[in-house]
């Protein structure tokens, strides 16, 4: 992953050397995410506890952070490649004095996409867009069980991943001081839900209730980012 993006980017580099209006952008944020499938999946682990545990956290809103190339392609249209990440998770619990059974359920979320901006408001120091973007989503889910009891302990774990299409569309606005930009963008990710399957062979993840039908991952969301920007070249 590391290597596919660090090469998106030098190509995009290599490609708008020399050009003028090209910059860096990065942010970092929140993000909320549906996730419907795996908060039924722990629901569905803690249902298999022997005794009767809660859910700490359910896949609440966490943090996004991305880094893109961006090119002022005209006066009010830029035109940017890049990687986003996003996390959030679950937990569920059971403790009492002779022992404590938790089962963690961590998803991370690696998208590599391009975007479109236009300007409505374009003044000198300070600029508000319309922004969308498209991205291959690769999703990555661990889930890990412990338990401990009498002085024994055990565990579990395994690997689930994804592949989807995703969409967002927002806006940002930036406050502009000669080489430099500090804004704000905030939008909505549409993802369409990736079948999951395990990792170590490849099959789908299927629902242990209804084996017919296979679990997704839905990272759907709101996002905001606080962004900071570095031109070259103008």
């Amino acid at each position: 992953m590391r290597k596919l993006v660090s090469g998106m980017m030098a190509l995009w580099l290599f490609s708008a050397a020399g050009a003028q209006d090209f910059g860096l952008v990065a942010g970092f944020g929140m993000a909320t995410s549906t996730m419907d499938d795996m908060k039924y999946y722990q629901e569905y682990i803690l249902g298999t506890y022997p005794v009767e545990g809660k859910v700490v956290t359910s896949f609440p809103a966490y943090a996004t952070l991305s880094i893109s190339a961006v090119k002022q392609l005209l006066p009010v249209v830029q035109i940017g490649a890049g990687y986003a990440y996003t996390t959030t998770g679950g937990r569920t619990n059971y403790t009492d004095y002779s022992g404590s059974i938790s089962t963690d359920i961590l998803a991370s979320s690696h998208r590599l996409g391009a975007w479109v901006s236009y300007s409505v408001l374009n003044g000198e120091r300070y600029s508000l867009s319309v922004f969308g973007r498209v991205d291959a989503n690769i999703t990555r889910i661990n889930v890990s069980s412990s338990r401990y009891a009498l002085g024994y302990s055990d565990g579990w774990s395994y690997e689930l991943g994804s592949v989807s299409p995703a969409g967002t569309a927002g806006l940002e606005f930036f406050l502009h001081f000669n080489d430099f930009s500090i804004g704000v963008d905030g939008g909505y990710m549409v993802d369409i839900p990736g079948n999951l399957s395990n990792r170590d062979d490849d099959e789908e993840f299927s629902d242990p209730a209804d084996p017919q039908r296979i679990l997704t991952s839905d990272w759907s969301g709101w996002r905001v980012q606080l962004k900071g920007m570095i031109w070259f070249g103008n």
